[in-house]
């Protein structure tokens, strides 16, 4: 299927009764920019959404997507416009019918449905590529390089990568080697693909032996920005990056920013069978702001779980993710994460038998199962729009042994630090 951008307008606007693109505010670019991430699991940004639907004028020449934009608005059209194939069908099969009545010509037709399946397979089912793609060294301690690996000779189309934070690199023909820096720690998402067909997935693990924090910038919510300063957030008791530190770091609170921390190592522990106690706040006087809200990520290897608590009133915008199960405030009551921030609130959270479930100041609020092991636990990351507190995590595995503890006190060592 090629990008016919007119195409994908039409559908979308079918599909959600919405009115042209160009009429369109911020509440349309976010609600697809979600919809998107929850039918194909890959993110645009609603403002990458703006610059190709034509909201956001771009200097110079008309905005081009990237391939990797192109190709998750084509799967996306693909998978809402699916109910729309068996109606085609039906009236296909009709057609054929009545050529089949009119001519009476069975000798000649049936061979020329059986050509027609042939080609229409031909064209429509991928074909096997002869590729290779691989990381020399996808796991090490941050910064560091990794080398990939890789031969595109024999396939005719263009061939990228995206190393796992947004950017498009074309992949020379006549190369097989390409170096990537990852300056911060993460579990990254590598894609390799071609301008019509995602290759290859694999992932790239930059690990740290202490906390790194930072701040999502305002106009790409999902870009990690480390913070120059690794000190200053480091209070006597508690992981707080005040509103004037945050200043000196470059950071406008003028709009919306995020201030992230996160810890990624190789705990070789499952995360299909651990417990995470948590304490946090963030309200205004911290330098929070409206609707302020509290996210926290478990990562594992195969997958993630990730819940969001909120201002109360501010439901909406609360989501949960439990591997492959993505469940938003927009269409489900998650009135149960919203919670006055003014104090300090105990959370814990445990996974077993593939049943996730979280408490919230010693209450069950949520209970969630899931199909897909999540793996090994590789990382814990917590997101507060615009400035909260940590004062205390603990990590134990299904037998009630801590592996891991930190109360965030300066100068303190942390128990059972890997």
């Amino acid at each position: 299927m090629e990008f016919d951008l007119d195409k994908i307008k039409r559908v979308i606007t079918q599909k959600y009764g919405w009115e042209e693109p160009a009429n369109w505010t911020n509440f349309h670019f976010e609600e697809l920019s979600q919809a998107i991430e929850s039918e194909t699991g890959d993110r645009i940004s609603k403002e990458t959404l703006r610059r190709i639907f034509g909201k956001r004028k771009t200097a110079g020449k008309r905005y081009v997507p990237q391939a990797y934009s192109k190709l998750t608005l084509l799967n996306f059209v693909e998978k809402i416009n699916v109910t729309e194939q068996p109606q085609k069908r039906r009236i296909a099969d009709e057609r054929f019918r009545h050529l089949l009545w009119r001519k009476n010509k069975l000798l000649w037709i049936i061979p020329f449905g059986i050509l027609l399946l042939i080609i229409v397979a031909y064209v429509k089912i991928p074909r096997q590529l002869d590729y290779n793609f691989y990381c020399v060294n996808p796991q090490d301690k941050f910064p560091y390089t990794a080398t990939f690996r890789y031969d595109v000779s024999s396939i005719k189309d263009s061939v990228f990568t995206d190393f796992g934070n947004g950017e498009e690199t074309y992949l020379p023909r006549n190369k097989s080697m390409i170096n990537y820096f990852y300056k911060y720690p993460a579990n990254y998402k590598v894609r390799f693909y071609t301008r019509t067909r995602i290759l290859d997935r694999l992932n790239v693990f930059a690990w740290s032996k202490e906390w790194v924090a930072g701040y999502h910038p305002n106009e790409e919510p999902k870009i990690f920005r480390s913070f120059s300063d690794q000190e200053f957030y480091r209070q006597p008791t508690n992981f707080y990056a005040s509103v004037d530190d945050l200043l000196k770091e470059g950071v406008d609170i003028k709009e919306n920013y995020w201030t992230i921390y996160r810890y990624f190592f190789p705990f070789e522990q499952s995360l299909d069978g651990v417990t995470l106690n948590t304490r946090f706040l963030n309200n205004a006087s911290t330098g929070s702001l409206t609707c302020y809200d509290t996210g926290i990520m478990l990562v594992g290897e195969n997958g993630t779980i990730e819940f969001k608590f909120t201002q109360e009133k501010c439901a909406r915008w609360v989501s949960l993710r439990v591997s492959e199960k993505f469940i938003d405030g927009k269409y489900n009551d998650l009135s149960v994460f919203t919670v006055d921030m003014s104090d300090w609130h105990n959370v814990k959270m445990t996974t077993q038998n593939h049943n996730c479930t979280i408490y919230l100041n010693n209450k069950l609020i949520r209970s969630q199962n899931y199909d897909c092991e999540l793996g090994k636990l590789l990382g814990i990351v917590y997101q507060f729009y615009g400035s909260g507190k940590i004062d205390q995590v603990t990590l134990s595995d299904s037998t009630g042994n801590v592996f891991y503890s930190n109360n965030f006190e300066r100068n303190s060592v942390a128990a059972n630090t890997p």
